[in-house]
């Protein structure tokens, strides 16, 4: 039955592949207080590939992701096939997780049979047999038993339906703003001890048959696509390593629906004033960061702006090119100007900050880009919790407040570009 199972998944994985390819402590938070921000030259670290530990809920309500040959078993799969593959790690270990951690092998780069079979077992009996305390979750407790185990060399990867169940007889809607405040505190003293902490919540989603428990932990049984979320743990580099490594497109099945990364704040960038990007001269003293004889543009009609662009390279965030460009993702400081963000022209940078304004003056700007909570968090949070709701997670928001309250504990910025206007 597990040879025909893995055949079942392999040619499955084989044609979907198919498709894609042709398709194409608590004080001291998460934030960088030592910050100032800046425009000096930031040097990556030197890469160290780190430990990957791999950590599959096998809770009750996780047995409909894996009755039969699903897209879930797929997913997971394909994804630690291309972290094992394409040399991000030497050493991957292998766990479920409920109210215990339970070790289920090491896979290295000559013995992918671990991970092959573990695939292949991947099934409601296995998950039972396995043990421990499949019939509650508490999200916030099996986050905490994960980063207790995840340092500076370590990335862990959390697979896991998002679910709150605190079993029968307690209400879990009254314990979802623990679960949140439990989840900050646990990522706090994550911070304080992984220097530029980071983290990916990938949500992606999969058939599910099987026994589905609601708020009061009452079952029904359903057969429908379910959303499930895949959490990245580890420093900014080794996660941004990955990402690179694995872009979002090459998840398989229905590929990431939405994705939330965060990371530690309030970090220097590299930047300067374009030249030639307005009528202005660079100021002798600070030619990076300061401009002089600003002047309105006198070509072509319409209104007259006075403009200029700031060029800032990016590249150490894990930040995608969907939330850099969000002119709502930053903060300027002054109403009478406006920002827009483009690529940079530039090979020694990602971006350029573009500023107008139909007004001459002195100014001290600072634009801050923000740490913010995406709108689809709310979009496919549940609040009800009483039945499933197609492409929703009950209570999910409470998670991802939880972990973006202890990134920015200490301030809700990324970084900080300051410009004078003489």
């Amino acid at each position: 039955m597990t040879k025909q199972k893995l055949k079942k998944i392999g040619k499955a994985f084989f044609l979907t592949s198919m498709a894609v390819s042709m398709s194409v402590l608590p004080l001291t938070g998460c934030g960088n207080p030592k910050g100032k921000g800046g425009s000096g030259t930031v040097y990556p670290p030197e890469i160290v590939k780190p430990k990957i530990n791999v950590y599959i809920e096998n809770s009750g309500s996780m047995d409909g992701y894996v009755k039969g040959v699903t897209e879930f078993e797929q997913i997971v799969y394909n994804y630690l096939s291309d972290i094992n593959n394409k040399d991000i790690t030497d050493t991957m270990n292998l766990f479920y997780i409920n109210s215990e951690i339970l070790p289920q092998g090491q896979v290295t780069k000559n013995n992918m049979n671990v991970l092959t079979g573990f695939i292949a077992t991947l099934d409601p009996k296995t998950f039972n047999a396995k043990g421990g305390g499949r019939g509650t979750s508490d999200i916030a407790k099996v986050l905490d038993s994960v980063l207790q185990r995840t340092n500076e060399n370590t990335v862990s990867i959390l697979v896991t339906d998002g679910i709150f169940s605190p079993g029968k007889g307690i209400k879990a809607a009254q314990y979802l703003p623990n679960q949140q405040i439990g989840i900050k505190n646990a990522f706090v003293g994550f911070c304080s001890k992984v220097k530029d902490a980071a983290v990916l919540v990938y949500q992606l989603s999969s058939q599910f048959n099987g026994t589905y428990y609601n708020k009061e932990d009452s079952p029904k049984q359903i057969e429908e696509q379910r959303p499930f979320y895949i959490w990245v743990i580890g420093n900014e580099q080794s996660l941004k390593t990955l990402r690179n490594k694995i872009p979002d497109h090459t998840f398989i099945g229905k590929g990431v629906e939405h994705v939330f990364a965060i990371a530690s704040g309030n970090k220097e960038v590299n930047y300067a004033i374009k030249p030639g990007s307005g009528v202005f001269h660079l100021d002798k003293t600070n030619p990076k960061t300061t401009i002089k004889d600003w002047k309105k543009n006198s070509k072509g009609g319409g209104t007259k702006l006075a403009q200029f662009s700031v060029n800032v390279d990016f590249s150490a965030f894990l930040q995608d090119d969907a939330y850099l460009p969000d002119t709502s993702n930053y903060d300027l400081n002054d109403k009478d100007f406006t920002l827009s963000i483009t690529k940079a022209a530039s090979g020694s940078y990602t971006h350029s900050l573009n500023i107008q304004s139909p007004i001459i003056k002195k100014a001290a700007l600072s634009i801050k880009l923000l740490s913010k909570v995406p709108t689809w968090v709310e979009d496919i949070n549940d609040d009800d919790g009483s039945a499933a709701v197609p492409g929703k997670t009950f209570g999910i928001k409470y998670q991802i407040n939880g972990l973006h309250e202890a990134f920015t504990l200490n301030g809700n910025h990324y970084t900080e570009i300051k410009i004078f206007i003489k």
